[in-house]
């Protein structure tokens, strides 16, 4: 079985496959539609309520993966910037007789202009080819992320999620510091701040098992998927490692109850 994105953090071709938000090529052909490329059961469900056609289901169990209706699909492209794990874009593969254009959410800085061409990325950051900004839009509706979308040969529309940051422009002069507010939530499932973080590492924890074992974070219903770069960023910090060293935590699914009658046929108890 293909690496998956909890060893590598992209998800492999195999789970794309099974992801139920992802539209097969033939609904792709039929316009602007969204592609949802969640694999992980997690506690999450932004898509589904910002979703004004009702074509995304996650359901009353939110740790069910979202479910796409292409067929009701608008092609608005409110989830983008809904999703927290920045899992979704925008695909139209009929923006031109060559061309398609992908929107995705984009959270650094400097932002693009209309007319840049920029190197498009695929789900690893690795370039493929070439793009051109067609929009750079913040909706109003969730203001801190913003909507990129470029236009980029056909071919690559299956491949492309993302762009390099511009760096050839200069980049702003950086704020003064200021005081890090270390009572900023890091494991939202354990409910940990960013002290909880640091008093771990304090107390002798230098890896992600080690402050998981010290303070549960990524024990919790997402298993890190929320927390383990946050985690991982603050360990290297207070350390001096590097985050791309850090191995990652051991990851174990939930625990679910189920009736004894699923594991032995022969069980009385129901």
């Amino acid at each position: 079985m293909e690496k998956g994105v909890c060893f590598t953090g992209i998800p492999s071709a195999e789970e794309l496959a099974k992801a139920p938000g992802v539209p097969a090529r033939s609904e792709m052909n039929k316009g602007p539609v969204a592609v949802i490329e969640c694999v992980q059961e997690i506690p999450c469900n932004p898509c589904e309520a910002a979703c004004p056609s009702g074509a995304i289901t996650v359901g009353s169990d939110i740790t069910k993966l979202p479910v796409l209706d292409a067929e009701k699909c608008i092609g608005c492209g409110n989830c983008l910037a809904h999703c927290p794990g920045l899992a979704i874009t925008l695909v139209n593969v009929n923006y031109s007789e060559t061309e398609a254009a992908v929107s995705f959410p984009f959270e650094y800085l400097p932002l693009p202009k209309v007319g840049d061409e920029v190197n498009a990325v695929n789900r690893g950051g690795e370039a493929v080819c070439k793009g051109n900004v067609l929009s750079v839009r913040m909706p109003q509706s969730y203001k801190q992320t913003c909507i990129v979308t470029i236009a980029i040969p056909k071919k690559y529309v299956e491949d492309v999620r993302s762009m390099e940051l511009p760096i050839k422009r200069a980049l702003p002069e950086p704020a003064a510091k200021k005081e890090i507010d270390k009572s900023s939530l890091i494991c939202r499932c354990e409910e940990l701040t960013q002290a909880d973080i640091e008093k771990a590492i304090e107390e002798g924890a230098t890896t992600l098992d080690g402050v998981k074992k010290h303070s549960r974070a990524g024990m919790g219903l997402c298993q890190g998927k929320s927390c383990e770069r946050l985690v991982a960023r603050i360990i290297a910090e207070k350390t001096g490692q590097k985050v791309e060293n850090l191995l990652p935590a051991t990851h174990r699914p939930p625990v679910r109850p189920i009736r004894l009658k699923v594991v032995d046929d022969d069980a009385d108890i129901e």
